[in-house]
């Protein structure tokens, strides 16, 4: 989940970088996509109920996510406030292994305010509670994180700007202060890069009046807590992160809607089971191929 809030940190970088005539066309969005993954193999042998070890058990993902995007422009444009409400759910299924794990759910909301500071210098801060849960049992203060970034950024020009910053985030696993690198780059005609390292990196090529054609590296991650009495631990908890790297294409269908796919490679997919600041058991899934469909709806 914590790969919306990159998305939503280059949105706000790019959007101080036009001019205020220019500022005034941005305008609410809904946005779905959903992940196709396939089976991948868990590199640890498995333990079963009964003693016994598999050791190519396999695990299946699916994803499906819908944001809704507020933008507010004002100051003549020096100053934007974006709003996002976003809505996660990963399903599992399995082969040759079992598990009472069947899906995963993270709502959040983010708040990020980005002001104009001069010609050469801006300024980023923005804030990112969620709940992360099985949704099995009652909330509690547990199932609640923050995601946390404040960026500097020096525009070179209207083609190039450079930040740095400091984040606090889940993405990786764990929660932890992360100094932030953000990059804003064109050339002006076809070419485009952003990046905010070390979370996601777009190139992007302008192919047609309404393609473009690019390559992305992401990450995706979040903390989720569990009900106690299902795992038979003290406050247990799902450590996920997952990263990827692969072509993707944006195209216009129409003046207010846009399709994006993607696809390419899961280098990282780690599952981390922790019962407080203790871990249980830690899993990488093999290497494999993804594919990420989407649409975006301009309100």
């Amino acid at each position: 989940m914590k790969r919306l809030c990159s998305m939503t940190i280059l949105a706000a970088i790019s959007a101080l970088t036009i001019a205020a005539s220019a500022s005034s066309q941005l305008r609410p969005s809904y946005s779905v996509s959903y992940d196709v993954l396939p089976y991948q193999t868990i590199d640890e042998p498995i333990e079963m109920g009964d003693g016994s070890f598999v050791d190519d058990a396999q695990v299946r993902l699916s994803k499906f996510r819908t944001t809704f995007a507020y933008p507010v422009m004002f100051s003549q444009g020096r100053t934007l406030l974006l709003n996002e409400l976003s809505y996660q759910r990963i399903g599992f299924q399995y082969r040759k292994t079992e598990s009472i794990l069947e899906s995963l759910h993270a709502v959040s909301y983010s708040l990020t305010l980005a002001h104009r500071l001069s010609d050469t210098w801006s300024i980023l801060a923005m804030v990112n509670p969620s709940l992360a849960s099985d949704f099995e049992a009652g909330l509690s203060s547990d199932d609640l994180s923050f995601q946390t970034a404040v960026i500097a950024s020096r525009h070179f020009s209207e083609k190039l700007s450079i930040g740095i910053g400091v984040a606090y985030s889940t993405q990786f696993g764990s929660a932890v202060p992360l100094p932030v690198v953000s990059l804003d780059w064109n050339d002006g005609e076809k070419w485009s890069a952003n990046a905010i390292l070390p979370s996601s990196m777009e190139v992007w090529y302008k192919a047609g009046q309404s393609v473009d054609l690019g390559v992305l590296l992401s990450g995706d991650g979040d903390n989720y807590y569990f009900d106690p009495q299902g795992y038979q631990v003290e406050r247990p908890e799902l450590r996920y992160t997952m990263m990827t790297i692969g072509p993707a294409a944006r195209i216009g269908l129409s003046k207010h809607l846009r399709l994006h796919v993607e696809a390419g490679v899961i280098g990282l997919h780690r599952f981390e089971f922790y019962s407080g600041d203790e871990e249980i058991v830690s899993n990488d899934l093999e290497p494999s191929q993804y594919l990420r469909i989407g649409l975006q709806f301009e309100l």
